[in-house]
């Protein structure tokens, strides 16, 4: 039982940890289109659905990690693993992009056909794939830093970033010392 316990809490932190990376990129994203149509009249999705989005990319690149062929250049030069999984992150969300309004549209009792047509008109709009622009920046610095802290481990990837307490950090005058 506690195998089972700290497996799920294992998933549940990398979730978390990705949805929060989402979710903030989203949020931005959102604070951002409010400025810019600020006392336009233009009606824009709120907070909570940037939010709701973190946690729905979080589930999809977890789902698509499950798949053999993620990893398909773990020797290779990092910029190959980045290119390949960035690509496939954006085509899984892409592919929900279209599956939502499709499901949407069948429950509501429109026909397979119906639906389809319904689903691809709304994937097509310029705002969907201002979206997916979006996205695809935030997912290759996600996948960037994902990476880097498999190859470089985690704690080398926290000493760069946020320095370490028996070690000082480097400044721009430590290094023209050594």
């Amino acid at each position: 039982m506690p195998k089972a316990i700290a497996r799920v809490t294992e998933e549940l932190r990398k979730v978390l940890v990705v949805a929060a990376f989402f979710a903030t990129g989203f949020l931005l994203i959102r604070f951002a289109e409010r400025l810019f149509t600020q006392g336009s009249g233009i009606e824009i999705a709120g907070y909570a659905r940037a939010l709701i989005g973190g946690l729905i990319v979080a589930k999809v690149l977890l789902i698509v990690d499950l798949a053999p062929f993620v990893h398909a250049f773990p020797d290779k030069p990092l910029i190959h693993n980045i290119v390949w999984k960035s690509s496939l992150y954006v085509a899984a969300s892409v592919i929900f992009l279209y599956a939502d309004p499709l499901v949407k549209h069948l429950f509501k009792g429109m026909s397979l056909s119906a639906a389809n047509h319904g689903a691809i008109q709304e994937v097509m709009r310029p705002r969907t794939w201002a979206i997916v622009i979006w996205l695809a920046m935030l997912l290759a610095a996600f996948v960037t830093m994902q990476e880097l802290s498999r190859v470089i481990g985690k704690e080398q990837l926290k000493q760069i970033f946020f320095g370490s307490r028996n070690r000082p950090a480097i400044t721009r005058g430590s290094r023209r010392a050594a």
